[in-house]
């Protein structure tokens, strides 16, 4: 039956059954004579995979101990969909009503590949890592991966097949005898009787920045260059000498304190921000760190502009952390070393003492992040306007800085903000709501809740906001508050004709707190603590570490839903709505696809809210800060909910993705818009 399946699959004649061994009998025997035979000798690996790099490398991430990691990852899968997708898919197909939705279940079954027991055992075999290792000289970023498969002959013939079956690879040179692949179409002319004919007469070069592959046995290696891949080879190789990232003083540092069991990373700061910089004078275009990856999206938020802003690029050393398993929860970690001679208004800012929960009592739930700091004890004016001057810049904001504005108002109002009313603010707990009742073309923004050393302080921030509002708006002269009680909390309320978030600004006061933000029924909310309805009461309980100058808690389903659920384009251009949808072949998708697109997505939002809120924790160290994201419940099905649903939204999505149709229809029905 195997070969006759064989041959009917090769469109051959089928009816001799017995014929001799298959094609597909052939490749079968091929397999298995490369898994039970004995490996053939390699080049012997390095003791350090990172000193497969140069040790200039910029950035440098890897997988450590897969051995211990997959069985790990694993556990994330347990009692899901993709624990065994084998059924999961079949049933899938079993359930298609047309050939759109019955031809997109190879992205599904894609998936269910990499998660499988198979895919997961093969990788405990493997040794993996990635790098940033500098910028051509038109400022593109150079990467390169390396895969070492000395332990898994079934990854090394994966890779020998992926070079040799994809018909658009074509050997570009030679690196220590290695050939280097990168895609080529073929250059085709027609002769005098219109027959197609392959123009090979002369030898193809290797491009300048494009995906570039090796592979020798031992190493498989993917690139943006031939040079980025060929550094790698030659180390493998022995050609080139000399120590590699692992000898170099800063990475066995950040080494020996965060290469655990998980994924491991070391960005050298100084100099990838030096050479970023020097990229983007080569290129002409100012680029975030987010930009360097492939495929990524810019964002609005600058990443690396906001860190260095806030951290002075001089002061940072290195960055470090991991992302592993523990306690049944994920932590992600980064480490941020500083040099003491040069002063970090990051570092400054959180080096309060201790927070404490019940500034978290005063959020209440549902909140995308609430997160409580304590402000330092000695100069804690400059250190709080400081680390605002960071993000004014970093924000790329035109006029005063926080600094300026303080000092202008300390002498146009006579009020002592610097020692007076900042300086006796001891903690300010910043929080952004899930919804908040705004009007229109409004601006959301975080609310803060100020805790003062005393009921005075408080209420001479009460007194000073509607001078501060009024000369933030560009007010002649300050507005009148208008008040009202909303369950026993009497909330004032300025109006912010002129301001960066265009609303009314609303503030309370009880005791030595004083709530502000731009929903006036949560600002009365915000100035009552209540544990049990607090972001950080009933289920979601958690405490922060003695030592943290930074607490909070992050759902990070409201963070994924910040990035599919993009707005409406707005603009005098914009999509028609009701644009026919039309596949290549001139037929319009079946009447439910997009009916059941919707309930699909709709299916993997409301899964998102089963997400426990992960903490967020930052605190000083010497001369180290120490950030960490904990997100719990992701193993042994805690994740059952969210992967099912997310997969089933796949398998709707993959129809769609492989009926070719426009990319901008494809993302506008895939999130949401239809």
């Amino acid at each position: 039956m195997a070969s006759y399946s064989c041959y009917a699959a090769s469109g051959k004649d089928t009816t001799n059954r017995s014929a001799p061994l298959s094609i597909c009998t052939r490749f079968l025997a091929a397999f298995l004579l490369v898994v039970w035979a004995s490996p053939v000798r390699a080049a012997e690996p390095p003791a350090d995979i990172a000193d497969l790099f140069p040790p200039s490398t910029l950035a440098y991430a890897e997988l450590t101990n897969l051995a211990e990691l997959a069985p790990e990852l694993a556990s994330v899968f347990k009692g899901t969909a993709l624990e065994d997708s084998i059924p999961f898919i079949h049933g899938k197909k079993d359930a298609a009503k047309n050939l759109i939705d019955l031809n997109g279940k190879k992205y599904l079954a894609a998936l269910g590949l990499f998660t499988s027991p198979e895919m997961l055992g093969e990788a405990k075999k493997l040794r993996i890592a990635v790098g940033l290792t500098g910028f051509t000289d038109q400022g593109d970023p150079e990467f390169t991966l390396v895969v070492l498969t000395h332990d898994s002959p079934a990854t090394g013939l994966a890779a020998r097949a992926f070079l040799t079956m994809t018909s658009s690879l074509r050997k570009v040179g030679d690196v220590s005898k290695v050939p280097v692949f990168q895609f080529r179409s073929p250059n085709i002319n027609y002769d005098n009787n219109g027959v197609p004919t392959i123009q090979q007469d002369k030898p193809l070069s290797d491009g300048p920045h494009e995906p570039t592959f090796a592979y020798t046995l031992g190493l498989f290696t993917v690139g943006s260059s031939k040079n980025a891949v060929g550094s790698a080879v030659k180390r493998f190789t022995g050609e080139e000498k000399g120590g590699g990232l692992a000898s170099t003083a800063a990475f066995k540092e950040a080494a020996a304190m965060h290469r655990k069991t998980g994924a491991f990373y070391f960005i050298n700061f100084p100099d990838l921000c030096s050479k970023l910089d020097a990229a983007n004078k080569a290129r002409g275009v100012a680029r975030g760190v987010e930009e360097l990856v492939p495929g990524v999206v810019n964002s609005e938020f600058d990443m690396l502009a906001w860190f260095k802003m806030t951290a002075n690029p001089k002061a940072v050393k290195s960055l470090a952390g991991s992302l592993r398993f523990r306690d049944g929860g994920l932590s992600v970690t980064m480490s941020a070393t500083f040099d003491p001679t040069h002063k970090s208004p990051l570092l400054e800012f959180l080096s309060g003492p201790g927070v404490k929960v019940e500034m978290l009592h005063h959020v209440r739930r549902p909140v995308a992040f609430a997160i409580g700091i304590t402000l330092p004890e000695k100069n804690r004016t400059a250190a709080l306007v400081g680390f605002l001057d960071g993000i004014a810049k970093a924000n790329g904001e035109l006029g005063r800085l926080p600094s300026e504005a303080v000092r202008e108002m300390e002498q146009k109002f006579k009020v002592p903000l610097t020692d007076g009313l900042i300086g006796k603010t001891r903690a300010v707990t910043v929080f952004l709501p899930t919804r908040q009742e705004l009007p229109k073309d409004a601006k959301p923004m975080p609310m803060l809740v100020l805790h003062t050393e005393d009921n005075a302080t408080a209420t001479a921030w009460e007194a000073f906001f509607p001078q501060m509002i009024g000369d933030m708006s560009g007010a002649a002269m300050a507005p009148q508050a208008s008040t009202e009680t909303i369950d026993g909390v009497k909330v004032f309320s300025l109006p912010g004709n002129g301001t960066a978030w265009n609303a009314a600004i609303h503030y309370a006061r009880s005791g030595s707190a004083i709530a502000v933000g731009l929903d006036r029924k949560l600002v009365a909310q915000a100035v009552i603590p209540d544990a049990a309805k607090s972001a950080v009461g009933g289920t979601a309980a958690v405490s922060p570490p003695a030592d943290a100058a930074a607490f909070g808690v992050v759902s990070l389903g409201d963070v994924v839903l910040g990035i599919i659920d993009k707005p409406p384009p707005g603009g005098p251009v914009v999509p028609k709505e009701d644009e026919p949808l039309i596949l290549p072949n001139g037929n319009p998708l079946p009447e439910d696809f997009i009916e059941n697109m919707k309930k699909a997505r709709k299916a993997f939002v409301e899964s998102l809210v089963t997400l426990p809120p992960a903490t967020l924790t930052a605190k000083r160290v010497g001369n180290e800060l120490r950030v960490e994201l904990f997100q719990p419940k992701v193993q042994t099905g805690g994740l059952k909910t969210v992967i099912d649903a997310a997969a089933s939204w796949l398998d709707k999505a993959g129809g769609l993705m492989g009926a070719g149709r426009d990319g901008r229809v494809q993302n506008d029905i895939i999130f949401g818009k239809w």
